[in-house]
């Protein structure tokens, strides 16, 4: 964690890269870290025997004031499949009941699933330029759909914690799907 700092701060950021410094901190995700979010087990196995490709990885800057905090991470994620469904980050409902977080999609196609994981739920097409406002106590991930690095960023506050347990218990009421080389929405069993 970095030392409150009461003044302006910028970042130089490389939106084809998804990439910015000064970068304090920087999260791997490989597939053992998801394991058990794709639904083709036995291919998780068979993939995990011969190597552990990072699926995708999460730069986070906090910006921690004496009377404030917020973030910002910017999340790259790599093409590919397991079995036919699409790499996706883990997905995480917030801890606290209030705070929403705001996503801006900078590269690459995909979906942004958005579930209350009590009945409700909504799947964004998402390409480069669109902004989603994601609002408190939904749980959200973000799958890449396309042959290409997908680059999002989010901004939230710190204090709005992640839960990453839930989605790992109850998933999502869809997944996406590779169908005929095209994406398409499942839903869960």
């Amino acid at each position: 964690m970095l030392t409150p700092i009461d003044y302006p701060i910028s970042l130089d950021f490389d939106a084809e890269n998804g990439t910015f410094e000064p970068c304090p901190q920087v999260t791997p995700r490989h597939l053992s870290d998801l394991k058990e979010m794709f639904s083709d087990q036995s291919t998780v196995a068979q993939i995990l025997r011969e190597n552990d490709p990072l699926i995708y990885e999460i730069r986070y800057y906090p910006f921690t004031t004496t009377k404030s905090d917020m973030a910002l991470a910017v999340t790259r994620i790599f093409p590919g499949t397991i079995g036919n469904e699409f790499y996706m980050t883990k997905g995480h409902k917030h801890q606290r009941e209030d705070q929403p977080e705001v996503y801006y999609c900078v590269r690459g196609e995909g979906f942004l699933p958005l579930d209350t994981l009590e009945g409700e739920f909504r799947a964004i097409p998402w390409r480069a330029g669109v902004i989603t406002h994601i609002p408190p106590m939904w749980a959200h991930r973000v799958v890449n759909t396309g042959n290409d690095l997908l680059v999002f960023i989010g901004v939230f506050h710190l204090s709005a914690g992640h839960d990453y347990d839930i989605v790992a218990r109850k998933g999502f009421a869809y997944r996406v799907l590779s169908r005929n080389g095209k994406p398409e929405l499942i839903k869960q069993d």
